[in-house]
């Protein structure tokens, strides 16, 4: 036996990064956060590893829209339904 003590194993250095998104894309994060129930800064994380991917284009626009089976409702919608709560209100 040596008399030497046992060396460590070499630390490994972390890696530290910041990270800002703003505009469009930080809205969409901050809205998708709270419908999850996590923070912005969770998911802005996972956006600049690679894990979430927020389309660049519109929805409406992706090619994938039509593989996803997306409802296209009636432009109206919104009112319609509007209108009928109003009418079940009155009677």
């Amino acid at each position: 036996m040596s008399d030497q003590p046992a060396q460590d194993p070499p630390q490994e250095e972390g890696i530290s990064a910041t990270v800002t998104v703003t505009g469009t894309r930080a809205a969409i994060l901050r809205d998708l956060a709270a419908v999850l129930g996590r923070s912005p800064e969770e998911l802005v994380a996972e956006w600049a590893g690679g894990t979430l991917v927020i389309p660049n284009e519109a929805i409406g626009d992706d090619p994938r829209v039509p593989e996803w089976g997306l409802f296209d409702g009636p432009t109206d919608l919104a009112v319609s339904a509007e209108e009928q709560l109003r009418e079940g209100t009155d009677g």
